[in-house]
């Protein structure tokens, strides 16, 4: 392992490699702290498509690493192998457990159910009514101004405004709340996963106590209520059922746009077919969903498992790239592309990416967030058509267990 690892490289938090791991599959890479030399996320994920498919990494306690989209997708479904109980690296990371996510079938399914009502074709389209509205308020308020960092301008409060209409919270909490949950999955250690996530905690547990002694029609009520299911195991599940949708609705579609408005940034090409075809947009939209897959999550392995000449242990974890899947040329050539006319076979009726995963887990706020992207890619370039970046001011990339962007400065013409 010696000759994968710099010598400039701290080597006190590598594990040592395991008898079974052949030294070919070794690689020195750390996704909480890659080596990104001005490159952006997407590029240091393809790194990992070199040398063979399944790696493994003495970082984060040591752990497998799956990045072609085909072993992604094999992970995704054979959840009975590769389970949900631990998504952080190293195990134990993560000191709350978030039912569905962190519930493998058949329990899954009936935390799963609170859930799904609020994300039903009528629901979204009830809510994109509101999303429209509001993405054209916010442009309008920032476009005589002829600039604005997206991220923080924009990205930050549509689809969080949108997500705390859901689940009825206060907006001048948002920056609060995006600050927590930001730094928490950003963290690069676990005092810093702490810090952020208690005033989460405490914030949800008094959110929980008060919904349930005064309900509504959101979601938050409807988590509450499960104290009254027979099948109620502790107040637990009730406020990791509560941080999982915290946490998803607020960094996950802001992180997506802001990768988008980049790529439109630097393509006046893709900016002009979109406002004279706009029939294209819901392709376009899927399209950048596939480009810009966001999540890096880990699975605790059941079971002894053989894949491509390797054996991946019971207890090991592997960690689940999905911005690698994104950019495998094996399943999308030219994959870095933005190809608003590429052909991709569907699989069991969804889209061919992994973005949105597959199986059970598969990620429940999608349909929500297809519809908040299109509306954006519809009111954002008939309001603002031209826009470039801030060339003294790039934007910043990082990586973590959601991709995102720090900051993304852009001007226009006023």
């Amino acid at each position: 392992m010696s000759d994968v690892i710099s010598p400039t490289m701290p080597k006190f938090d590598l594990a040592p490699r395991p008898d079974h791991v052949p030294e070919d599959r070794v690689i020195d890479f750390d996704y909480m702290n890659p080596e990104l030399a001005g490159d952006d996320v997407y590029t240091a994920l393809k790194r990992l498509h070199t040398g063979k498919d399944i790696l493994w990494s003495p970082r984060n306690g040591g752990h497998w690493i799956a990045g072609r989209a085909d072993d992604v997708r094999w992970i995704q479904e054979n959840f009975d192998i590769f389970s949900h109980e631990e998504t952080f690296v190293p195990r134990g990371t993560m000191r709350v457990v978030m039912p569905p996510l962190t519930v493998d079938p058949p329990l899954h399914a009936r935390y799963r159910a609170v859930y799904n009502p609020f994300f039903t074709a009528s629901r979204v389209q009830q809510m994109a009514i509101r999303a429209r509205a509001l993405t054209i308020e916010l442009i309008e308020r920032i476009k005589p101004r002829g600039e604005c960092d997206f991220v923080h301008d924009f990205a930050h409060i549509m689809p969080v405004v949108m997500f705390f209409g859901i689940v009825d919270l206060p907006l001048d909490k948002r920056e609060e709340f995006v600050e927590h949950a930001v730094g928490f999955v950003c963290a690069s250690d676990q005092a810093g996963r702490d810090r952020n996530l208690a005033p989460m905690l405490a914030y949800l547990r008094e959110v929980i106590d008060e919904r349930y002694a005064h309900p509504g029609d959101d979601l938050f009520s409807k988590i509450a209520a499960w104290r009254d299911n027979p099948r109620f195991n502790g107040e637990d599940e009730i406020i990791g059922m509560a941080l999982l949708i915290f946490l998803g609705g607020i960094d996950t579609v802001a992180s997506l746009m802001s990768f988008v408005v980049w790529h439109l940034a630097e393509h006046p090409e893709h900016r002009r077919r979109l406002r004279e075809e706009p029939d294209v947009i819901p392709r376009a939209a899927e399209e950048y969903i596939r480009r810009f897959g966001l999540s890096n999550t880990a699975r605790l392995i059941k079971r002894d498992v053989e894949r491509k000449g390797v054996t991946m242990k019971k207890d090991e974890m592997v960690m689940v790239f999905l911005g690698a899947s994104a950019v495998d040329e094996r399943a999308y050539p030219d994959p870095f592309n933005v190809d608003f006319d590429r052909v991709v076979a569907p699989y069991h009726n969804e889209p061919g990416h992994n973005t949105f995963g597959h199986g059970p887990h598969k990620c429940v706020g999608r349909p929500l967030a297809r519809v908040e992207l299109k509306i954006f890619l519809e009111e954002w370039l008939r309001l603002i058509p031209e826009f470039r970046l801030d060339p003294d001011h790039p934007p910043v990339s990082r990586m973590s267990n959601v991709n995102g962007v720090e900051t993304l400065r852009l001007k226009w013409d006023v």
